[in-house]
């Protein structure tokens, strides 16, 4: 008989599942009980009807994913950057946005600004923790408070 080659997605899962339940050899009762084991007998006991003509060459993927080194979470990191330039242009567009285009005034558009900004990069960081291996950082939500900082004192200026 010549082997059967399971490679796609998920059929080594149905190649399992039928090493397991059994699949009845070519003319076999597949409802036969398989021969009884006699623990005296110093003869091993042949596999059951089901398994004994059926050969399987499976490609398994990894049950996990490859562990990538934990990186360590820096202060002074290019990350830490983005995200103090990211939250302070984004409270800056926000406040023009709303000032300018929306006709609020400076006094109701600020909070609304900052509180955006601050929104988005706390989302990132759910995000963030939300991936597989991935982890929040508390140092990134504190760059965005330093670029929302600092953009609130370029807007009261």
């Amino acid at each position: 008989m010549q082997p059967v080659r399971v490679i796609p997605g998920r059929l080594w899962v149905w190649a399992w599942g039928a090493l397991l339940v059994g699949l009845p050899a070519a003319g076999a009762n597949a409802w036969a009980a398989p021969p009884a084991a006699d623990s005296v007998a110093s003869t091993p006991v042949p596999l059951p009807s089901t398994l004994t003509g059926l050969r399987v060459e499976l490609l398994v993927p990894p049950t996990r994913p490859a562990r990538r080194p934990v990186r360590r979470d820096r202060w002074w990191a290019r990350d830490k950057a983005r995200h103090l330039v990211f939250s302070g242009l984004w409270t800056l567009s926000t406040q023009y946005v709303l000032v300018h285009k929306a006709g609020w005034s400076d006094g109701d558009a600020l909070p609304a600004s900052a509180a955006s900004s601050a929104t988005v990069g706390l989302a990132k960081e759910l995000y963030d923790a939300s991936r597989i291996g991935g982890r929040a950082s508390g140092k990134d939500l504190v760059a965005n408070a330093v670029g929302i900082g600092l953009a609130v004192g370029v807007i009261a200026l």
